[in-house]
Formats: C-alpha cells, sequence, structure tokens
C-alpha cells in the first residue's frame, strides 16, 4: 500500500498547474496514514509466539538428516525457505512459531528442519524438484513409510495441526 501512495505522489508530482499541488498533497497525506498505520504492524513481535524457543528448535536441513530420521522412524516437518520469501518470513512469524504447534511437533517428536535456499543451494534445488516444485516456500511433513505430505504454501496452524495428526 506505501508503494502505491508513493507511486501516486511521484504521479502527482508530475502533474502541472493546481492539481499537482491537490493531488500531490493528497498522495503526501495517504502517504503519511499509511506509513502511521504499517510501521508498527513492521515492528511487532507476533502476539502469542514463542519466537526464541522456535529459534532453538529448527535445525540447519540436510538429505542426510532427513534419510536418517526417516530411517530410525522419526518424522521430519522441513520448512524450505529463503531470508528473500516475503511469504516464507509470513509463515514462520503466523504459524511456524505458534506456541500451539510447536507444541504438537514437540508431542508428536517430529524433527524440525529450514533449507534456506537464500543462495539456491544446488542439494535443496535437487530436493525441490523431487517435490514436483521450483521455489519457495515448500513445507514437507516426511512420515516413515508414506509419501512425503506437501502442505499448502499459505501455511495455517490448522492445516499443520491437521498434518500432524496422520502421525
Amino acid at each position: 500500500a506505501l508503494l502505491l501512495v508513493l507511486a501516486a505522489l511521484i504521479w502527482a508530482l508530475g502533474l502541472r498547474g493546481k492539481s499537482r499541488i491537490s493531488l500531490g498533497a493528497l498522495a503526501l497525506l495517504l502517504a503519511a496514514g499509511v506509513t502511521y498505520y504499517a510501521l508498527p504492524l513492521i515492528k511487532a513481535e507476533p502476539a502469542g509466539q514463542v519466537q526464541a524457543q522456535a529459534g532453538e528448535l529448527w535445525q540447519p536441513w540436510s538429505a542426510d538428516k532427513v534419510q536418517s530420521a526417516h530411517a530410525s522412524g522419526q518424522p521430519v516437518f522441513v520448512d524450505f525457505t529463503a531470508a528473500w520469501c516475503v511469504t516464507c518470513q509470513v509463515n514462520k512469524r503466523t504459524t511456524l512459531s505458534n506456541a500451539e504447534v510447536l507444541a504438537a511437533f514437540a508431542q508428536h517428536q517430529v524433527q524440525l528442519l529450514r533449507a534456506d535456499w537464500t543462495r539456491q543451494d544446488p542439494a535443496i534445488t535437487q530436493a525441490l524438484q523431487s517435490l514436483g516444485r521450483s521455489g519457495v516456500p515448500v513445507y514437507v511433513l516426511y512420515l516413515p513409510g508414506k509419501q512425503p505430505v506437501v502442505l499448502s504454501e499459505l501455511l495455517s496452524k490448522s492445516e499443520v495441526l491437521d498434518a500432524l495428526k496422520q502421525i
């Protein structure tokens, strides 16, 4: 929204006469209003989340870790993510760090792995392609003796909890 308002401001400043002043002032007021309401939302920590605990639970992904957990009969949840992926960051803040979701992971003894594709690691690219995907976000629950369960890109708490019920 802020980018759209700033684009309108730039467009208005390119006009001539009274329309430049009136539309420019309107766009400037809209930009200030959007900034006023958006800035606290961007800076705010998610309510009811356990950020520190969530960061400690996630281990770096490797194909070997998935294979060894699979061989030992332990379920594995993999978060294929990237620092530049906005959807990934939203899902981390709203779903993957939710106290109820983390408790369900712990209850089912699910190993949590994070595959960081920020620099497009070839091993992660290969893993994504094996799942029929070409980019992030991808969320996969590997269950012993079953096919991987690929969850939706817009992850919800209920979707993760429903997938964990299959264990």
